[in-house]
């Protein structure tokens, strides 16, 4: 028992002996220490507030946070009024135009005075009617946002109410809009689009022609990024620009191909071929002036908006660019074998190029010409230019 009570002992008299050289060896604030204490205090002072009728001391860690939040917030109910706006002058317009069309029909007798007044009173009353739901929807959002900004969980970003849209229509063609709050610019006199192409093409010189070219395996096509500038105020005449990505694939009949080396030249390949395809894949940059039929349509809130759905329009003028890379490809048997066989950049190719291109269509379709000044092979080398005609979506 004796024995029991020694060894509890030893260890209490342990235990407490740690725990006061732990207290004692405790590391003791510096001076450092200190000065840093007071910045923090200076910077966070300690506040009071009554909370609930209990009177709370608390540090405000995120100073101007809250001015911040109601900014923000301020910013975006103005975005939401705005947007009602823009939508009631919407609505407004497009009851003109019916009413308009209305008038025009009892104008020709298609229709009796009754009917006329019955058709401008049912729009009207729809009118209202969407208008007030609108505006309650809006409404709504505010609300929203003014109980978020007083809520420990407001978490609304001003960036959701940002306009970038993609567009993809085969009436309107394929359009991307990036920019923010861009449909309540008052006039727009520049857009954007992407624009896309096909078609065949052939090589034109001294000895080429395009009956030489085997129909089938003659090919263009093309993938760039263009900008349309209106130059008059009803937007019957643009300046188009941008840049673009072509490949241009051309195969002789007779089983004759380019050759490499330090001369390009046609010539038989001297065994039978399944596949000799010549390709080179550019980075262009056109240019065009388009003339063309264009509605302008102008909203009552003064926006003044270009549409140019099932137009006619033309197109003349160029490009410029640089060749990429130049290929051959080859397919044909060897000794019962398959054998595929790739010359890359072994041409003597021009690097530059330029030439002229004209094209004319509807709405976003286009029947395109294209002709290289350039020759595609040096001086030295064999005579021969591109000319391309096909389709062109933009």
């Amino acid at each position: 028992m004796k024995t029991h009570v020694l060894i509890a002992s030893l260890i209490l008299s342990l235990f407490l002996g740690l725990f006061t050289q732990a207290q004692e060896t405790e590391k003791k604030p510096t001076r450092r220490d200190s000065i840093r204490a007071a910045k923090m205090r200076e910077k966070y002072p300690v506040q009071i507030d009554t909370v609930d009728g209990k009177v709370i001391k608390y540090v405000n860690g995120t100073p101007g946070a809250h001015e911040r939040k109601i900014m923000s917030s301020e910013s975006a109910i103005a975005a939401l009024e705005e947007s009602h706006s823009l939508y009631v002058s919407d609505k407004k317009t497009q009851f003109k135009t019916m009413i308009e069309r209305v008038n025009k029909s009892l104008e020709d007798n298609k229709i009796s005075e009754e009917q006329a007044d019955e058709s401008k009173a049912k729009f009207a009353e729809d009118l209202a009617e969407i208008i007030t739901q609108h505006r309650v929807k809006t409404d709504a959002e505010i609300n929203l946002i003014k109980v978020n900004r007083t809520s420990a969980f407001y978490d609304y970003r001003l960036e959701d109410h940002a306009s970038s849209t993609l567009e993809i229509s085969t009436k309107k063609g394929i359009s991307i809009n990036i920019e923010n709050n861009r449909q309540n610019k008052k006039y727009i006199k520049t857009t954007s689009g992407f624009t896309l192409g096909f078609g065949y093409n052939y090589m034109n010189g001294e000895n080429l022609g395009i009956n030489d070219f085997s129909y089938p395996n003659n090919n263009y096509f093309s993938l760039g990024y263009q900008w349309k500038t209106t130059l008059d105020k009803n937007n019957h005449v643009r300046l188009m620009y941008g840049v673009e990505y072509q490949t241009q694939g051309t195969e002789l009949n007779g089983n004759r191909f380019i050759t490499q080396g330090d001369q390009a030249q046609v010539a038989a390949i001297g065994f039978d071929t399944k596949k000799a395809k010549f390709r080179q894949d550019q980075l262009v940059f056109p240019l065009h002036l388009e003339f063309g039929g264009s509605d302008r349509k102008e909203y009552e809130d003064g926006r003044v908006r270009f549409q140019e759905y099932d137009k006619w329009k033309f197109g003349i003028g160029g490009f410029a660019g640089f060749n990429m890379s130049s290929r051959l490809k080859l397919k044909y048997d060897l000794d019962g074998r398959e054998i595929k066989e790739t010359r890359i950049n072994n041409f003597d190719n021009e690097v530059l190029l330029y030439g002229i291109d004209a094209y004319v269509g509807k709405d976003s379709f286009t029947f395109f010409g294209r002709m290289n000044f350039n020759n595609v092979f040096k001086s030295d080398s064999v005579d021969a230019q591109y000319v391309t005609f096909g389709i062109r979506i933009q």
